[in-house]
């Protein structure tokens, strides 16, 4: 039975890989077809490579580096303040379990390698109870995007008009209601108590989320002001990148397009291949065509952002658990 069940499990990570190399492939291919629609290919990618060999643009370049692992303290200094209320982590200890659980996602569908890696680092016996903590960190990081996503999209729509236009105020109406919803959400965490009365589910997720109870409005305010900490650094790198490869537009469409992208990513976090690197592409060389620059520079420079932003950290998180997973190695030192 137990065979059965392993060979089941291992069906269903096939599958699920599958699916996504599917996926990575179709949105891949549709960037390609909106690049080549405008004429431009490998020669426009290999001129906007070597901008990047002069001194300037290597010390920004530099700079986009440095600034990624700032980026991951945010993402870490949050999940250190949510798990207080289960076991006092040092801060270092929640950044290995941001990162473990970052290059554990590449495989998972849901950020469910997210979960896995933060929890990993937990020694308590309560560990069941940091479901609902994590939960909450990645809800108000999404609120975050959300929020800024919200602003830049309507931005677009206003000054684009793109088509459907009503489809897009459709969308926009939807996102705004959410915001809402998120804002009372915060301030009633206690209505899952109530929910769970009379809903079977609710009642079984309850062991997970009763933790969310613990938490008051100051809280979740503070964690929330750390996602916006979070959202500024990526924002900054990005804007340099563009910088970098000479995609010179206003400020504004700039913040906006990086507010959109984002909010892509984050809500597209189901279908996650290797970080959303395919929606990241696909979204940028989408909204980046409404103001006459370089297809194919914007999705290198998008490309650019992920792997110095995210590929690098998964690499970093890989090493990390090779040597959680190997107490000889530890021992030597």
């Amino acid at each position: 039975m137990q065979i059965n069940s392993k060979k089941s499990l291992l069906s269903s990570k096939r599958f699920f890989w599958l699916i996504k190399l599917i996926l990575f492939v179709v949105v891949f291919y549709a960037i390609y077809l909106i690049i080549k629609q405008k004429g431009e290919g490998i020669f426009e990618i290999k001129n906007s490579f070597k901008n990047i060999s002069s001194t300037k643009n290597l010390f920004l370049l530099s700079i986009v580096i440095l600034l990624t692992p700032i980026n991951w303290a945010f993402e870490a200094w949050k999940w250190q303040k949510l798990a207080s209320k289960i076991e006092e982590i040092s801060f270092w200890e929640a950044y290995k379990g941001v990162l473990v659980g970052l290059a554990i996602s590449t495989a998972t569908p849901m950020m469910i390698g997210d979960y896995v890696g933060k929890i990993w680092m937990l020694k308590t016996d309560k560990r069941l109870q940091s479901i609902g903590a994590i939960l909450l960190g990645n809800g108000i990081q999404m609120y975050v995007s959300l929020f800024f996503g919200t602003v830049s999209y309507l931005f677009f729509v206003i000054f684009s008009k793109p088509t459907p236009l009503f489809l897009h105020f459709i969308l926009i109406l939807i996102l705004i209601l959410s915001l809402f919803f998120g804002i009372i959400l915060s301030r009633n965490l206690h209505i899952i108590n109530l929910l769970s009365k009379n809903n079977k589910f609710i009642r079984y997720l309850k062991k997970y989320l009763i933790i969310l109870e613990n938490y008051n409005f100051t809280e979740i305010r503070n964690v929330f002001l750390i996602g916006i900490g979070r959202y500024l650094i990526f924002t900054i790198q990005f804007i340099v990148i563009l910088n970098i490869f000479n995609i010179n537009l206003s400020i504004y469409i700039l913040l906006a397009g990086i507010g959109i992208i984002f909010l892509a990513k984050t809500l597209s976090s189901v279908l996650n291949f290797l970080g959303d690197l395919s929606v990241r592409e696909l979204t940028s060389v989408y909204y980046f065509s409404y103001f006459g620059v370089s297809l194919s520079v914007v999705a290198t420079a998008t490309l650019m952002i992920w792997l110095i932003n995210v590929l690098l950290p998964i690499l970093v998180g890989s090493l990390l658990i090779w040597y959680l997973r190997n107490p000889s190695f530890k021992g030597k030192n």
